[in-house]
């Protein structure tokens, strides 16, 4: 009876909260976990915005044109190459790194991503 009442108790511990010795030593610790975010960066007057603090990995990154020109968004390792006709945006989503890019119809357009 007594081996029975052994194994209620420890549930019934468990379901108000209270942790076991057996509970504590099989907890796993919990991982951080990241929510994706978008960041938008806005092309305008033949500048790209300013680039957003605080980008991870696997985070998106709207790319915005509000210019009068078509301009591109061209990463000098050749990760991504977008071409962006006046009024339109298009997502990219960030990689772990730092990427170098520039407009290759403006090449005094530069920019860097920051990405951890």
């Amino acid at each position: 009876m007594r081996r029975m009442m052994v194994p209620i108790i420890g549930g019934l511990l468990a379901v108000i909260g209270v942790s076991t010795p057996i509970a504590a030593a099989t907890a796993k610790p919990q991982a951080t976990v990241h929510a994706h975010r978008v960041h938008v960066i806005v092309i305008d007057k033949m500048q790209y915005g300013p680039m957003p603090a605080g980008l991870h990995a696997g985070d998106s990154i709207e790319w915005v044109n509000r210019d009068i020109f078509e301009h591109s968004v061209t990463a000098r390792d050749g990760r991504f190459d977008i071409d962006l006709k006046p009024g339109a945006s298009m997502r990219t989503t960030a990689v772990a790194g730092t990427t170098a890019f520039f407009c290759k119809f403006h090449p005094g357009m530069t920019g860097t991503l920051v990405v951890k």
